[in-house]
């Protein structure tokens, strides 16, 4: 007897072939013969999708997977609290394939709990598990789970294996020094790379192509990578060894891997997330995935369908028309941006201004002497072939490409398909760069279900995981019941006890722009220099804005830092990652003996203040200076009034109450990591009094008021520590 392996009903035998009447379609038996016969009735989609159930039930029939619970992949003796009901309750909803949401203080356990529910499935299932992730610190804590599940296994079920690769970005694992010296965004990284590689000059490339030989076969190129959890630091190494790129190595291995770390791009680009699932031989249903820090998503989602042009670019597109003698309308249509940008520089004394984009189009197009919309249109489209013709001729010479043209022929494309749009706001941006002054002209998208949903709708199923999201916020953000999916959250309480949390918001400090007064400051610093004396080790002090911590500093706190024999160690905008890290383990290391501890001050939202551990000393209290609002531009003005009207008057809340507050959220969790972990938690702006219902609940709960007086924030810390 043979079973359906999607419903697991009989089959019955039909016109010579095996069928389910449940499912309505026809399976195979597993022998070349009746295969063969099957392929020549069946078209391509059905032959991999039968292919795909018969590896399924070969791997099933060997290793009597179906068995497969958490339980043989929980590496630890005990569960925490309430972890095992949260595994089940995951395990149960991604059974369903539904889109689930787990809030979860720090301790809790995300990453095991995730892992632990999520591997049965996908072995038995034979899906993947994409794991995304913001930073690289948090993509080598689940490479270490993983790797405490796989030598788990080695003792309990060594026949049962599990894999997994964390990987980077093309910039981040590039070897070639052409390639790291020009220090490119990821499109003109890609651009570059590519003709590297066609013109045969790349070096790291050919030796891997080399060792792939003509098998195409993973297994011949890195056979000690396939059978443990990589680190992308642990292939990069290797690969300097072995003289090959990491980055092409790394996808060569990925369609072998069960589970892939990466960030947040290689799923919700549409464009990325093409060549990735090609690089796994996946498509996206026969994946899950699960989103780590998963509140970053709402703004990711909006800056990938955002858009931006600016007057080096333009220069650049010039230059390249007039070196390959374009059509004149061509160079006309850039000198006339040009100079309409560089007026615009001269006028602006404001960092944003809306744009009317219908009557901007109209102008452009007019301005070149085009009748309509749709000759503009076309246009631009031949720009855009102009584009590809220089850079296929570049690459017959041997050149490198980087294709400004084309990028500025898509900018244009999408400015054509949104202008009438409402979830689209244009502007000019002026912004500082390496110290000078340069203005964009930018497309921002405001709703973020645009690229989120699809990718929710086609997955297999979704774990949304923060220690901080607000689960009413994020539910319509994301639109998580538009998916066709149902929905299942989980609130977990807080592990932590409670005398090793000291939650305080300060009275008398408002942080307010008509506030920030020399007086202000004063009585700011004052109370700072409490905290910093009442604290055995580091301290952390993540400010509102840049301007709120260059006002910190020009009002004294380095003084207060020099009197309190403590180092201070200042964010700055600008530092590259490996500067960053380098800051960071230097802040860790005054936290030990013999030093007396230092103070990190740097900024909410920031990759400190939100992508970084400080657990035991490496940070015992937190300060957030000010409340985070971002500054009411008229981005955020466009935000604010789209929110009204979609999500039922809540556009105030949604657009900005909730950044700022999940920005604090964020950096307050920071000092309390582990489950012994003992931190004090200073909200310094009494303005969190009135939205403390916005503060998350593990944090809530705690909260007391420091009264607006000397020596209160002394006594309450002398006490608690």
């Amino acid at each position: 007897m043979k079973f359906c392996p999607k419903c697991e009903n009989l089959l019955q035998y039909h016109n010579g072939n095996l069928y389910c009447k449940f499912c309505d379609r026809y399976w195979h038996q597993y022998n070349d013969e009746l295969k063969l016969t099957l392929n020549q009735t069946l078209n391509q989609k059905d032959i991999k999708l039968l292919e795909k159930e018969e590896k399924i039930e070969k791997v099933s029939e060997t290793t009597n997977f179906k068995t497969l619970t958490y339980r043989n992949f929980f590496p630890y003796e005990e569960y925490r609290q309430h972890q095992e009901k949260i595994i089940k309750d995951i395990e149960l909803a991604s059974q369903e394939r539904k889109n689930t949401l787990l809030v979860a203080p720090n301790g809790t356990g995300k990453t095991i709990v995730a892992l632990s529910a999520f591997l049965p499935i996908a072995i038995n299932k034979n899906l993947k598990i994409i794991y995304l992730c913001r930073t690289h610190a948090q993509n080598s804590r689940v490479i270490k789970e993983l790797t405490k599940i796989s030598n788990y296994l080695e003792s309990t079920n060594p026949n049962l294996k599990v894999n997994g690769l964390s990987i980077r970005g093309r910039n981040e694992m590039c070897l070639n020094k052409t390639l790291v010296s020009l220090k490119l965004n990821p499109n003109e990284s890609m651009a570059v790379c590519t003709d590297l590689r066609k013109n045969r000059n790349c070096s790291y490339f050919l030796n891997l192509l080399k060792k792939k030989g003509q098998n195409d076969n993973p297994i011949n190129i890195a056979p000690d990578l396939l059978n443990k959890p990589v680190d992308a630091g642990e292939l990069i190494k290797y690969c300097e060894e072995k003289k090959l790129c990491p980055y092409f190595l790394s996808k060569y291995l990925l369609s072998e891997m069960r589970l892939i770390i990466c960030n947040y791009q290689w799923i919700f680009h549409p464009f990325i997330r093409e060549n990735f699932l090609a690089f796994i031989e996946k498509e996206l249903d026969d994946c899950i995935l699960v989103l780590d820090e998963c509140h970053n998503i709402i703004d990711m989602a909006t800056d990938i369908n955002s858009d931006s042009i600016s007057p080096y670019s333009l220069r650049i597109c010039l230059r390249d028309l007039e070196l390959y003698r374009s059509p004149i309308l061509m160079q006309s249509f850039i000198k006339i941006l040009l100079n309409h940008l560089e007026k615009k520089k001269k006028q602006l004394n404001i960092e944003e201004k809306e744009i009317d984009a219908e009557n901007f189009l109209f102008q452009v197009y007019t301005r070149l002497g085009l009748s309509d919309l749709n000759s503009f249109k076309n246009f631009i489209k031949e720009l855009h072939e102009f584009s590809v013709s220089i850079h296929d001729e570049r690459i017959a010479n041997g050149e490198i490409s980087r294709d400004y043209i084309g990028a500025l022929a898509e900018f244009w494309l999408k400015w054509i398909r949104c202008y009438t749009l409402e979830n689209y706001f244009f502007c000019y941006t002026s912004r500082e760069i390496k110290g000078k002054n340069a203005i964009f002209l930018e497309i921002v998208a405001l709703d973020p279900r645009e690229v989120v949903i699809p990718v929710l709708k086609s997955c297999y199923t979704s774990l949304h995981l923060s220690g901080t999201v607000n689960p009413y916020v994020y539910n319509n953000l994301m639109g998580l019941q538009e998916t066709g999916k149902k929905f299942k959250g989980i609130v977990a309480d807080s592990p932590f006890k409670k005398e090793n949390i000291k939650a305080i918001i300060t009275d008398g400090v408002n942080t307010r722009n008509e506030n920030r007064t020399a007086l202000t400051y004063k009585k700011m610093l004052s109370k700072i220099n409490e905290v910093i004396a009442s604290t055995p080790a580091n301290i952390g002090i993540f400010c509102a804005s840049y301007t709120i911590l260059k006002d910190l500093i020009a009002n004294g706190l380095t003084t207060i830092a020099i009197n309190n024999n403590k180092q201070l160690f200042i964010e700055e905008q600008g530092l590259s990652a490996s500067e960053n890290a380098s800051l960071i383990n230097e802040f860790k290391s005054m936290a030990l003996a013999p030093n007396n501890g230092a103070i990190l001050l740097g900024v909410c939202g920031g990759r400190n203040s939100e992508g970084e551990d400080y657990p035991g000393p490496y940070m015992n209290a937190v300060i957030i200076a000010g409340f985070p609002y971002h500054l009411p531009t008229p981005r955020v003005e466009a935000k604010i009034n789209y929110y009204d009207k979609v999500f039922n008057k809540q556009g105030w809340n949604f657009a900005y109450l909730y950044p700022a507050v999940q920005r604090a959220n964020q950096a307050s969790g920071r000092p309390i990591r582990k489950l012994k972990d003992k931190g004090v938690i200073i909200f310094m702006d009494s303005r969190f009094k009135q939205k403390y219902k916005w503060i998350s609940e593990w944090i809530r709960n705690e909260l007391e008021i420091a009264q607006d007086r000397n020596g209160a924030l002394s006594k309450m810390l002398s006490n608690f520590w």
